[in-house]
């Protein structure tokens, strides 16, 4: 699959390419492949482009890391208990409703300039999508198995681990999958409203200096980053259900 996606990529960029040279579209407007790469380089060697990424692939990082141990908790509690399900879904969904460019403002005010409030929109873009599939997949588990377990008289903490998790794995993934790309979105919006590094910062910069090569780049990075984090979420899903599959 990554290597029709690279096939595919290298595809888009001789397109766009030979689109550009064919119909003479000037770079203010639409930039060729070279010179996109060109202005990357640019900035890799006059801009620290190298300390950007490696900032907004750290604040992704953390956020997700953060969204996705508060999801899988918060399901474990609420397939637990469902009376803190009720109690929390109005304050969940007003979270997840809200339009995350209007709540970044409000975290900046809040957090500052640096990576905490980054790290806390992803967090939050994060955690819905990872919660809803874990509940989901402990809701549904095997009501034999279950029963099995009481036979055995398993201890809660042995039931999650042998039953209720490998068999909650496939939607988690999933949840946890759709959350990488938002993720990747929740970051860019947090630079685009307040920071002075990351991709989306340099994003930012490009459009107010009318860079089309730049912001080109810039999304170019970004649409890769978030192509990197999906492809790690897939293969972690692999190797754990592989091996929750031979236990």
């Amino acid at each position: 699959m990554l290597k029709r996606g690279v096939a595919g990529l290298l595809l888009i960029f001789v397109l766009w390419g030979g689109g550009v040279l064919l119909f003479d579209v000037p770079d203010y407007l639409l930039p060729g492949p070279v010179a996109v790469l060109d202005r990357l380089g640019f900035l890799y060697a006059n801009a620290r482009l190298m300390t950007h990424i490696y900032v907004t692939l750290t604040e992704i990082f953390w956020g997700f890391l953060l969204g996705l141990g508060a999801g899988v908790l918060c399901a474990l509690l609420f397939a637990r208990l469902p009376v803190t399900e009720r109690l929390a879904t109005p304050l969940i969904l007003l979270l997840q409703t809200a339009p995350k460019i209007a709540i970044a403002p409000l975290l900046l005010l809040w957090l500052g300039l640096g990576p905490a409030p980054k790290i806390v929109l992803i967090a939050i873009v994060t955690f819905f999508p990872v919660m809803t599939g874990m509940l989901s997949g402990l809701r549904f588990v095997n009501k034999s198995y279950l029963d099995l377990a009481k036979v055995l008289k398993l201890t809660a903490w042995q039931r999650f681990v042998h039953i209720e998790f490998p068999a909650a794995l496939p939607t988690l993934f999933a949840g946890a999958t759709v959350a990488t790309t938002l993720a990747m979105t929740a970051a860019v919006i947090g630079e685009l409203m307040g920071a002075n590094e990351g991709m989306g910062y340099l994003l930012s910069a490009g459009q107010e200096n009318a860079d089309t090569a730049t912001v080109i780049g810039m999304v170019l990075l970004l649409s890769l980053t978030g192509w990197l984090f999906y492809e790690v979420a897939e293969h972690f899903r692999r190797r754990t259900e592989a091996r929750f599959s031979e236990v």
